[in-house]
């Protein structure tokens, strides 16, 4: 048991080969050739904004046409009751 502890404390100490310790690495800042692709935050912020509003706009869009559909649905049964009552002579209370 003394031997496997020894084992594995000897493989945490040990550096994998090929690699380099953090204080080798160089810590100072590379810029990326031709890393043009920079956009305006303030651009972004107002696509960001635009594109909200569509969907917002498109779903009281399609929120008002689906409700005009159950309304002349409402109005065509309300309109059918009428008529099977008128025709079984109960009439409106």
């Amino acid at each position: 048991m003394n031997s496997l502890h020894s084992l594995f404390a000897h493989a945490a100490l040990q550096q994998p080969t090929g690699t380099t310790a953090s204080d080798d690495r160089s810590q100072a800042f590379r810029p990326v050739q031709g890393g043009n692709d920079l956009q305006s935050g303030e651009k972004l912020l107002v696509e960001a904004y635009a594109a909200i509003w569509l969907i917002v706009f498109a779903l009281v869009f399609l929120s008002w046409r689906r409700q005009k559909q159950i309304d002349r649905r409402i109005d065509a049964l309300e309109a059918a009751v009428q008529r099977a009552r008128a025709g079984s002579g109960q009439g409106t209370s």
